[in-house]
């Protein structure tokens, strides 16, 4: 898979570390890093827990969906997706036609210890383990899935790993 062309999509639940790998990832591949969330944050001048207390969801996905779509268009980057952007209508194969979708996955005490309350994080709450059970079906479409309880900088260099094999 050429890199030039192509970008890397990291998909996954909150806490899975797609901004952290992200943050490795892109200099390696000399590719801009995008976090979808700082993104949609950006551009409204709101945070993410704001716009889903204004807008709530369905409001909040209509301006997540816009940037992840001007993002694909915009060319090849390593793209820290939020939590729920890969699972909106259409999202996913957008995403594996641009470029290599990882799914960094781990089980849901992981994130539960990485996250904490999850202040900030307007899902996070009494349903999250069910919420991440429904998610996962549609993460497991991604081309490559890691265990993201590995170090950040070996989950980097598995990626790497793979977009360098013929």
């Amino acid at each position: 898979m050429s890199v030039a062309s192509r970008g890397v999509a990291l998909i996954g639940f909150m806490g899975a570390g797609k901004s952290t790998v992200g943050a490795i990832l892109a200099p390696l591949l000399g590719l801009p890093l995008i976090d979808l969330d700082a993104r949609v944050e950006q551009e409204t001048g709101s945070s993410v827990a704001s716009l889903f207390a204004e807008r709530g969801e369905a409001g909040f996905r209509a301006v997540e969906s816009e940037a992840l779509y001007a993002t694909l268009r915009e060319g090849p980057c390593v793209l820290a997706c939020g939590g729920g952007a890969p699972i909106q209508p259409g999202a996913m194969e957008a995403l594996t036609a641009w470029g290599l979708v990882v799914w960094l996955h781990a089980p849901i005490e992981v994130l539960q210890a990485r996250v904490g309350a999850g202040q900030g994080r307007p899902l996070w709450g009494p349903g999250v383990k069910a919420l991440a059970a429904a998610r996962a079906p549609r993460y497991a479409e991604a081309q490559l899935t890691l265990d993201a309880t590995l170090p950040p900088e070996a989950l980097a260099r598995a990626i790497l790993a793979t977009l360098e094999r013929p």
